[in-house]
């Protein structure tokens, strides 16, 4: 119901059913648009500028661009993503642009908005054109100062169309003055006397003769709206009455109307027309609700084609407004008539946006109808909501349309603003406030009075979570539990969601996951939609720890849903954003889904430097570093690290610190840079280094590998020890992805041991763990001694399909030839490969020294480590597996 009723902003009106054609304006804007920067359709109410514009729009072979305005959007924030949501409709590509993912989450930097408006136009070829209607109802000066800047730097691609009632307040004279101005005003919108007769007797059906046609266009000087009540008129009279006489067309349009216009139609008609001019836009099922009738859609379709006055804002003719002329008269008649009805229709609208969920125009309606009872139930159930989107600046607009008595003397108010001042980091305000209102309810015998202390509660709650005071957060959250009614959508959800992040914060992993689940469980709760992005995202690095890798990729896609969808727009932030896209590249990368994981990192880390978040970028340049190195494209990866390094020197999160060292290992690695691995892992293993890290099992892990590589049998014993004392923990913690690239680990420092027996027997365990989660990159990336391990594996059948599929992802058909050989061997580095044409030409370590003007000690070295990667044992089997391989010239 939301994204319908705000499509209808974006969307272009279609041309009305009978309309005169406005061929040489038409032409006039198809042909000057390109050749100005700014577009002005200035004229009273009833010339025909959005009737006007709708014409070219339908018509023109430009892209348009529209947005209609209301009283609403005078908020920039607001007005800018309104404009750039009416441009994706459009250019679909705009919203994933840096421009459409600073909008797309809340609280974005406008000043970084509106230069990103305008590289983005600059980057297209194509002329677009920006229809900004009813702009005259727009009254923020910040909107008017960021129009003008993108006035002033638009390039010539670009044109804005400004439709309203009065001039706007931007510097036209020095448009003017620059020629960058074209203005339509009251003299060339009127009809001139063609289009009034083909008004009157085309579109309105009249038999009107050619002196009439005249007068009337003498007496009405073009006026669209005012021909438009003459010929309603003239369709009601009867025939032979003194001929009709208008003069003073403004000052005398509500006696016209009423006389001429009102006084003509049914009664059920007329009270239609009154009772639901209190709307802003219309259709059938609100009207119903408003006037208790269920005729509604008869009557709107009687309207549309009687030519009432009615604007349909859908090519499905769904939604309505009446003409802003018709509509301001009509809300003042009903005023005069049925004042005593007036709050009660208002409740009625208000009602009925509340049962869709549309708190907004509820708010608005409520406010409207002096219905407190409303307005107490649209704060406690979507001031939280709002809270948690950023939306501050709205719930302050809300404060500022409440009565102040009300505010001071109902504490759902007061416990709105105690949010407001947690979430903008007040918390001595919000305690304070906390404070008044529980000494105000304390004596109270109202019978919601036990309830409005729990919300209290629930707020102390919220704010003890914020400070991770665990124990006090549980006894809030205990009292507050205890008695908020079970439907209360408002704070339950909010209790167990935070608490979920507190128990989390402080490795109470089951309690977390326990209020996370029972937080979903408020599915029809406002803030969920918002929520669950943060709820499915710790659902799944808690089944992350366990080693569910498809579990926690389902709740990765479900938050990722939950950002697509469009009700969304605008609620999440960017670095929430990236930080979804980031770890659900982690799985692919996992699953080996390369592409796919290519492309959820570069969006990740894109809308993470947008947001500036830290800890997203430095998961997504680590992740994106392994798969470059699983690319074997090695200086890439390096940057990458590079990148991150930096932040992780100033950022205070263990477990990526972690993460981004044991990507350094490897790269050291793959650069042949084994010295700088080993005095790493020898650093962490002195001064108790390891034991001040939380969540180290990361960095056991790279120890463990770094020792395996090292390969000497104290080197290797350490490993064992190490991976031992790991496997014990992660078995008790239920830690299964760890346990199983500990047992890989454990299968390669077997195999460096001659125990090809304890080899396979780890290896399997760890095949039989990781298979059913489809792990792949946690064996692949172990390289060349673990391909050989899986060779071996295949040879004696173990778990067939997944080895067969594991060997796969190293490149090779296994089929024993030297080409598939050659893909499995790890490669040699620069100088290895110098040694290497040097062996195979018959020279002896020494005169390989001489050449390369190196040690004969380091040849030493050289020569042992291609034997190792050759899988051979002495020179001359080097040079002839070389041969066969192919690598010699």
């Amino acid at each position: 119901m939301e994204s319908s009723l705000l499509v209808t902003k974006f969307t272009i009106p279609p041309k009305p059913q009978n309309v005169v054609p406005r061929v040489w304006l038409i032409d006039t804007l198809e042909s000057s648009i390109p050749h100005h920067k700014l577009l002005l359709l200035s004229a009273p109410a009833g010339y025909g500028k959005t009737t006007l514009l709708s014409q070219w729009a339908n018509s023109s072979r430009m892209p348009v661009v529209w947005l209609s305005l209301g009283e609403e959007d005078n908020d920039l924030e607001r007005f800018l993503r309104y404009l750039v949501a009416a441009w994706g409709e459009v250019q679909p590509a705009v919203l994933e642009s840096p421009l459409g993912l600073r909008l797309s989450a809340m609280m974005p930097d406008i000043n970084a908005v509106l230069p990103a408006f305008i590289n983005l136009v600059n980057s297209s070829t194509d002329t677009i054109v920006f229809v900004l209607d009813d702009y005259h109802l727009i009254e923020e000066p910040a909107i008017h100062q960021a129009l003008t800047f993108l006035l002033d730097h638009l390039p010539p691609a670009l044109t804005f169309v400004l439709a309203g009632r009065s001039e706007p307040p931007l510097p036209l004279s020095r448009y003017r003055a620059r020629r960058e101005l074209l203005e339509l005003r009251t003299e060339e919108l009127q009809f001139v006397q063609e289009e009034t007769a083909d008004f009157l007797t085309r579109v309105m059906g009249l038999d009107v003769a050619q002196g009439e046609v005249a007068r009337l266009q003498d007496q009405m000087e073009g006026w669209i709206a005012g021909l438009q009540l003459v010929a309603l008129t003239l369709q009601r009279r009867a025939g032979g009455r003194d001929p009709l006489v208008i003069s003073g067309r403004h000052r005398f349009i509500a006696d016209y109307l009423n006389q001429d216009v009102l006084a003509y139609l049914s009664e059920n008609m007329r009270q239609f027309l009154l009772q639901t001019s209190i709307l802003d836009r219309l259709c059938a099922p609100l009207c119903d609700a408003v006037t208790g009738q269920g005729d509604s859609q008869g009557m709107l379709e009687a309207l549309e084609r009687d030519n009432l006055f009615l604007v349909p804002l859908d090519d499905s003719r769904h939604w309505f407004r009446y003409h802003r002329l018709f509509a301001d008269f009509l809300r003042e008649e009903f005023t005069r008539r049925h004042p005593e009805e007036v709050a009660d229709l208002h409740s009625s609208a208000a009602r009925w946006y509340l049962e869709r969920d549309l708190a907004e125009p509820a708010f608005h309606h409520a406010v409207e109808g002096k219905n407190l009872e409303l307005l107490v139930q649209i704060f406690n159930r979507y001031v939280n909501a709002k809270l948690m989107a950023g939306e501050l600046r709205l719930i302050k607009r809300w404060f500022d349309l409440i009565p102040a008595e009300w505010i001071a003397a109902y504490p759902p108010f007061a416990l709105a603003q105690a949010g407001l001042f947690a979430y903008t980091g007040a918390f001595e305000s919000c305690l304070h406030c906390l404070d008044e209102v529980e000494q105000k309810l304390l004596p109270a015998e109202s019978k919601d009075r036990r309830q409005q202390l729990a919300r209290v509660t629930a707020v102390r709650c919220f704010m003890a979570c914020i400070m991770n005071d665990l124990k006090q957060a549980e006894g809030f959250a205990d009292r507050a539990l205890r008695d908020l009614p079970e439907e209360d959508l408002g704070f339950r959800p909010g209790i167990y969601g935070a608490l979920g992040d507190t128990y989390r914060q402080n490795g109470r992993w089951q309690e977390a996951k326990a209020c996370y689940v029972r937080a979903l469980d408020f599915a029809r709760a406002p803030g969920i939609r918002v929520q669950s992005v943060h709820l499915f995202g710790a659902l799944a690095d808690l089944d992350l720890r366990q080693g569910r890798l498809h579990s926690a990729a389902d709740y990765w896609r479900k938050a990722l849903a939950c950002i697509q969808d469009r009700e969304n727009w605008g609620r999440l932030s960017l670095p929430v954003i990236g930080w979804v896209y980031i770890r659900m590249g982690e799985l692919l990368y996992e699953w080996n889904q390369l592409q796919e994981a290519r492309d959820h990192l570069s969006r990740g880390l894109e809308r993470a430097e947008l947001g500036g978040d830290i800890r997203a970028l430095i998961a997504g340049c680590v992740i994106t570093a392994r798969l470059k190195l699983s690319e074997g494209d090695v200086n890439v990866a390096a940057q990458y690290l590079e990148q991150a390094r930096p932040l992780v020197e100033k950022a205070p999160f263990a477990d990526w610190t972690s993460r981004f060292e044991r990507c350094q290992l490897e790269l050291w690695l793959a650069q042949d840079k084994l010295r700088a691995a080993v005095n790493w892992a020898d650093a962490m293993q002195q001064g108790g280094a390891l034991e001040q890290r939380p969540e180290s099992e990361v960095t056991h892990l790279a120890i463990a590998r770094v020792q395996i590589v090292k390969g000497d049998l104290p080197s290797v014993e350490r490993a064992l020890s190490l991976l031992g004392r790991l496997l014990v923990v992660a078995g008790v913690e239920g830690r299964a992805g760890v346990q199983a690239e500990a047992l890989a680990l454990q299968s390669l420092a077997h195999a460096k041991r001659g125990q090809q027996v304890q080899a396979m027997t780890s290896l399997e365990t760890a095949l039989r763990m990781a298979e059913s989660e489809g792990c792949v990159r946690l064996f692949v990336d172990l390289g060349l001694p673990m391909a050989r391990l899986l060779q071996e594996a295949q040879s004696r059948a173990v778990m067939p399909d997944y080895v067969e599929q594991l060997l796969a992802a190293f490149g090779a058909n296994h089929s024993g030839s030297p080409q598939a050989e050659k893909m499995l061997l790890e490669p040699l580095t620069a100088r290895e490969q110098e040694v290497l044409q040097l062996l195979a030409a018959g020279l002896i370590n020494r005169e390989i020294a001489e050449q390369l003007i190196i040690s004969a000690e380091t040849v030493k070295k050289h020569v042992a480590n291609i034997c190792d990667k050759l899988d051979v044992s002495n020179r001359t089997q080097a040079a002839a597996k070389a041969r066969e391989l192919g690598w010699l010239g």
